[in-house]
């Protein structure tokens, strides 16, 4: 039997190799567990990997279960924050940064708080990352993302600007200068910018060595991204044909599809049969972890077709569980009371109907 010592020589060169095998690097470190149950190196060895694995449930029982990690504060945050668990993340982390902090810990705070909806926080944290270590088109697709996501378009659009006088201009940069430009309603700008975008994410694909098919599904998002542009300008056809044609390619990014199909249900809405509806219905009941990574905004618009669609096709059970759900994630929100109230009109009870919106626009006088 190998000893402990070689075991770890033969993970060192599995990490070291080109192209780390981390199948082969958790067996490993499996086989040293066996013989040291406690040891506190292969158990965060053992962390990194199976998160490298995408097992962030397993790589958290671990962190949980073991005393010897109990310091592993920034890897059960990122595994809480992979399993949409973010308000349990950003206990961990905290609001602001805590002295001496590694810079990781902060990006992952700016990460947890765009999560949560709190746009405006996560870009702070973004802007007071500088690190030489740290990509700086990284950082600024993220703080551009998040205030973009607050609502400051121009200073998204100033940071990406400048980041692109800088550096080499990405994909991501470009995507996201779109995005801005969208948020603040000049189009062409937009269309442009994800000609450019797309552009750049095809060469750099190319260079990576990707397939020519992983290079169409991951064109897809700028095809959605054009449609929506084009929405927007009023060319409704061109809009409808855009999203028709991203979810017939049927792209590999959960995302990408539950967007067009939410763009395509808000564009013709009770234009379609009652058949394509309910078809479309089912992209709208999003995965909890796909859902996580949607802005508040569009989590309120897909909450709102989910109950629209249910609606619509006379499911008033669907509409129910679509309500219940829309009460619980946007309770400030007016648009509960709306679909309550049109539920109450679709069943013919006009006077509780009339009673309820009365109480909603008493109790929100100011905003009613």
């Amino acid at each position: 039997m190998a000893s402990i010592e070689d075991l770890f020589g033969k993970v060192e060169a599995l990490i070291a190799s080109d192209s780390p095998n981390n199948e082969k690097i958790l067996l490993t470190l499996n086989e040293i567990l066996l013989l040291a149950p406690d040891d506190a190196d292969a158990l965060r060895a053992k962390v990194v990997s199976l998160i490298q694995l995408q097992k962030h449930n397993q790589a958290l029982e671990i962190i949980n279960s073991k005393a010897a990690l109990k310091d592993c504060l920034f890897e059960k945050a990122y595994c809480l924050y992979r399993l949409n668990r973010n308000a349990e993340a950003i206990d961990i982390l905290g609001y602001s940064a805590k002295p001496k902090e590694d810079v990781k810990c902060s990006q992952l705070r700016g990460q947890v708080l765009y999560r949560l909806g709190k746009y405006a926080e996560s870009a702070e944290v973004f802007a007071t990352v500088n690190d030489d270590s740290t990509d700086p088109s990284e950082l600024a697709v993220n703080r551009s993302a998040a205030l973009c996501a607050a609502g400051d378009a121009n200073k998204a659009i100033q940071i990406l600007k400048g980041a692109s006088s800088m550096l080499d201009a990405t994909s991501d940069m470009q995507y996201n200068l779109a995005c801005a430009y969208l948020e603040r309603g000049d189009m062409e700008d937009a269309l442009a910018s994800l000609d450019e975008a797309e552009r750049l994410f095809v060469e750099q694909s190319q260079e990576d060595g990707l397939s020519p098919e992983e290079i169409e599904d991951g064109k897809i998002v700028f095809d959605v991204q054009r449609a929506y542009a084009r929405q927007r300008l009023g060319q409704q056809e061109a809009a409808l044909a855009g999203y028709e044609e991203a979810l017939r390619r049927r792209p590999t990014d959960a995302e990408v599809g539950a967007v067009a199909s939410n763009n395509l249900f808000s564009l013709r809405g009770k234009e379609q049969g009652l058949f394509d509806t309910a078809k479309r219905a089912k992209a709208l009941v999003l995965e909890e972890v796909v859902e996580g990574k949607l802005t508040a905004r569009q989590r309120r618009v897909f909450s709102l077709n989910r109950c629209l669609v249910a609606l619509h096709t006379h499911n008033l059970r669907e509409c129910a569980r679509a309500l219940e759900k829309m009460e619980k994630e946007h309770a400030g929100s007016e648009l509960p009371a709306l679909v309550r109230a049109a539920m109450l009109a679709r069943e013919r009870r006009m006077e509780e109907c009339r009673s309820l919106l009365q109480g909603h626009a008493e109790a929100n006088a100011g905003t009613a």
